[in-house]
């Protein structure tokens, strides 16, 4: 009997303990599983400095996410404002060109008529003056005439005087003289190759003389360079600002249309220029990084920067080193560290 109650209990023993290791042994897996399950925090890029967050990474890891840096092109442009753009339609030049020509031809006609009627009273008054071989009345006749001829010439000269006045007053002296002179810059403006832009500056603003050349934001988001024709005699009726007439290449700029530019004022403030590629979107703003030490980037604002061909221009950057492809995964590696300084 004692026997029989000793395997008993040694048998009990033996059923504990297999039930605590199964116990044990389903845990560990359990972590396991649960550790294999568990998402990887991927490493802290991201350390506070005092002038702000500055991302970094290792030149590996720069290679990998494909950035690349530049140092920005240094410069000088003038202080810029806003400045609207009108894309007029040629017809009235057109209207002017056609009436100049039928009002110069009328002249040239007069002028014709002028030389013959003074000639044949010249004849007259000779055969006149020779024993009377003509009559007084057939002179007089003739003079009359001559003097007919000489107020149709007047009469057709201050036609092409007028039309010439008043274009001047709606053109400019140098886009009428264009004009009338059927001159290059005209024929490329009347056979569409070049488009005829009024550029007008806010009111208030004074311009001592027009830039030479403005750089104009077409509708597609693309810069065109417009050159200067001559300032205009009137003021914008919209914003009431001084005016000025630009031609430009006509791709993409269609009459009718109003656009924007950044026109040149003030004096020449020194800077950079960085590419397009170099800029990123966030909350509203332009941004753009530069490289401060091998493996750190910082975050800046683009103030006050000024539209160009190549980019932008950023008055005051002391040509840093810029990245220029690879802004958007500095952006996203900074608002990760963020998001993940928060939790």
């Amino acid at each position: 009997m004692q026997k029989k109650s000793v395997t008993i209990l040694v048998a009990g023993v033996a059923i504990a303990v297999l039930a605590v290791w199964g116990f044990m042994q389903g845990r560990e897996e359990l972590i396991q599983d649960q550790a294999r399950e568990a998402p990887v925090k991927a490493p802290l890029r991201v350390a506070r400095k005092a002038g702000g967050p500055v991302v970094m990474l290792d030149a590996a890891t720069q290679k990998q996410a494909g950035i690349a840096v530049a140092v920005a092109v240094p410069g000088t442009r003038r202080a810029a404002v806003d400045a609207l753009v009108v894309v007029l339609p040629l017809q009235g030049l057109i209207d002017l060109r056609n009436r100049y020509a039928a009002a110069t031809a009328q002249a040239d006609k007069a002028s014709a008529a002028l030389h013959a009627s003074r000639r044949e009273y010249e004849r007259l008054q000779a055969l006149h003056g020779d024993d009377r071989n003509i009559s007084d009345k057939v002179l007089q006749a003739a003079e009359a005439v001559w003097r007919s001829d000489e107020a149709g010439v007047r009469a057709a000269q201050a036609a092409v005087d007028a039309l010439e006045r008043g274009a001047r007053q709606q053109w400019g002296a140098a886009l009428t003289l264009a004009v009338v002179e059927n001159a290059p810059g005209f024929q490329r403006l009347a056979m569409q190759k070049e488009a005829l832009l009024r550029i007008a500056a806010p009111s208030g603003v004074h311009l001592a003389a027009p830039p030479a050349t403005v750089s104009v934001t077409r509708d597609d988001g693309q810069l065109t360079t417009a050159q200067l024709l001559s300032p205009s005699p009137q003021v914008d009726p919209r914003i009431q600002g001084p005016a000025f007439f630009y031609a430009a290449a006509a791709a993409g700029l269609l009459p009718g249309t109003t656009l924007t530019a950044r026109l040149p004022v003030g004096p020449e403030e020194t800077g950079a220029g960085i590419p397009a590629s170099a800029v990123v979107w966030w909350q509203g703003k332009r941004w753009f990084y530069i490289q401060n030490e091998p493996d750190q980037f910082e975050r800046r604002e683009l103030i006050g920067a000024i539209p160009v061909a190549e980019g932008w221009f950023v008055p005051r950057l002391q040509s840093p080193r810029v990245v220029v492809r690879g802004a958007q995964t500095l952006l996203s590696e900074e608002l990760r560290g963020q998001i993940q300084a928060g939790d």
